[in-house]
């Protein structure tokens, strides 16, 4: 059963990266918390908010009974990276706490930005995350069968070689990858490239890697 809360919990979506990408409603509500959840680097974005900063790691079911604590209260913002409802922090907020005791402000997603870079359209995807979760590749090869393109959220571990080896362990070879690395940010990078190829590459960082059945 949800917990009931005296004040909404707020959570914010923060778009792909930079600043410019988020929405003023985002900014207005970040500005009127009295408590700031987030990521160091999501909290970095903020500099001059009057508000009490508290760091989001992996201590998520801790922070739920924490956050209900502070809801009598005060105001807790809660920031997420991208769309808070694509695979975030969102799903345990809205679970423990309930729909109505939460306001969702949308986010731009780098998977968004992602297939704007490379000129394709989205509405005919598939999504998958192995972000923090290396079980997630069984649902992803799934998804690489089934859809004509697939949209993958990486990390640094489960990096854009990683997944091209699991496809090729798992006879998925003739794909395109598009590594799409930095999305809005100064250094961005889109990489066209198959899956053999994929295998070599070095680890940098977080991307979005789009898979593709070759044309």
């Amino acid at each position: 059963m949800a917990e009931e809360l005296r004040n909404s919990v707020i959570i914010v979506g923060c778009g792909p990266g930079l600043k410019s990408y988020i929405t003023p409603k985002a900014l207005y509500n970040i500005k009127k918390a009295d408590i700031l959840v987030g990521s160091r680097r999501l909290l970095k974005l903020f500099p001059d908010t009057t508000a009490k900063r508290i760091i989001l790691e992996k201590n998520y079911k801790q922070l739920l009974k924490k956050i209900a604590s502070w809801s009598f209260t005060r105001q807790v913002v809660v920031l997420v990276s991208g769309d808070p409802c694509f695979f975030s922090y969102t799903k345990l907020i809205v679970k423990k706490f309930g729909r109505e005791s939460c306001i969702i402000i949308p986010g731009l997603s780098s998977i968004q930005l992602a297939f704007a870079a490379i000129g394709e359209s989205w509405e005919d995807a598939g999504f998958a995350s192995v972000h923090g979760r290396s079980s997630g590749y069984k649902e992803l090869i799934k998804k690489v069968k089934d859809y004509d393109k697939v949209a993958v959220l990486t990390d640094k571990v489960n990096t854009p070689a990683r997944i091209a080896g699991k496809l090729a362990e798992a006879g998925i070879r003739k794909r395109q990858m598009f590594i799409c690395e930095n999305l809005s940010l100064p250094n961005e990078s889109v990489h066209e490239t198959d899956i053999q190829s994929a295998m070599k590459l070095e680890a940098n960082g977080s991307s979005v890697v789009i898979i593709k059945k070759n044309e």
